[in-house]
């Protein structure tokens, strides 16, 4: 496994950015619309394992709205979009994961961030030409790189933009 590139923002590099005119896609378990911490959220869906959709976008994990609201935090002119494919448990399937990302391509989103991956090789094969067909709609995909070492998709996989944590780094 190659190296993520290292890219380190400070907070004057993002001063006076609002995320205005972008669209950010958070696929994860959903978003709580009364959460003080929450904005308007400018749509969502909810993808079952089975595939079907739904409009239930609660999020009865909290994931999904701490990962909202700190998007919301930093950038609080952008349209925030939430694909709900966590329900009972922080687990999906990379079908559901596929569908979350072409849907997030599909609205038009700049952005699709996934807080999470999987280090399963065989989800390559379904994860990869969604982040492809991303790429072709003008989304990019942000996702876990590695954890503890161990490669991530689809954050690893090529179009995608991988990132890590650095402890270092965390105040």
């Amino acid at each position: 496994m190659s190296p993520p590139l290292t890219v380190r923002l400070d907070a004057a590099a993002l001063r006076g950015r609002t995320g205005r005119g972008v669209s950010i896609a958070v696929i994860d378990s959903g978003a709580h619309p009364r959460h003080p911490h929450l904005g308007p959220l400018a749509g969502g869906i909810a993808l079952t394992p089975d595939g079907t959709a739904n409009d239930d976008l609660v999020d009865r994990l909290g994931h999904g709205t701490a990962v909202t609201a700190a998007i919301q935090e930093k950038a609080p002119g952008a349209r925030v979009h939430v694909a709900r494919v966590f329900h009972d448990a922080l687990a999906t399937s990379a079908p559901t994961l596929a569908k979350a990302i072409d849907w997030a391509g599909e609205q038009g989103c700049r952005v699709a961030n996934l807080s999470l991956g999987t280090p399963r090789q065989s989800r390559i094969e379904v994860l990869q030409p969604a982040v492809d067909r991303a790429v072709q709609r003008g989304t990019l995909v942000i996702a876990a790189y590695s954890h503890e070492g161990e490669r991530q998709f689809p954050g690893s996989l090529p179009g995608a933009l991988g990132v890590c944590l650095d402890w270092g780094t965390i105040a």
